[in-house]
């Protein structure tokens, strides 16, 4: 579930950049259209939504691989080799 609201939040972020840089392309051509404060807020938005979904998929990831979870059980997942103890 953490995994899709990341996905989600990097996503909106990546779009938001997009939009952006369409209004900041179309502002060259006519200037005074966009607001640069505007622009300014929806660069930091973005950013944060980026740092937001990119730590959420860290957090997410320091829970382990499947198979590390299986080892901290005692068991050992189909298809992977055992670690030697020497």
């Amino acid at each position: 579930m953490l995994q899709r609201i990341a996905c989600s939040l990097i996503g909106t972020a990546m779009t938001l950049v997009c939009a952006l840089v369409a209004l900041l392309l179309s502002d060259a051509l006519a200037p005074g259209r966009m607001p640069p404060m505007l622009a300014f807020w929806g660069a930091v938005v973005a950013g944060t939504l980026l740092i937001l979904g990119l730590a959420l998929l860290d957090r997410r990831g320091a829970a382990g691989t499947p198979a590390d979870r299986f080892e901290r059980r005692g068991q050992v997942p189909l298809g992977v080799p055992q670690r030697s103890a020497g």
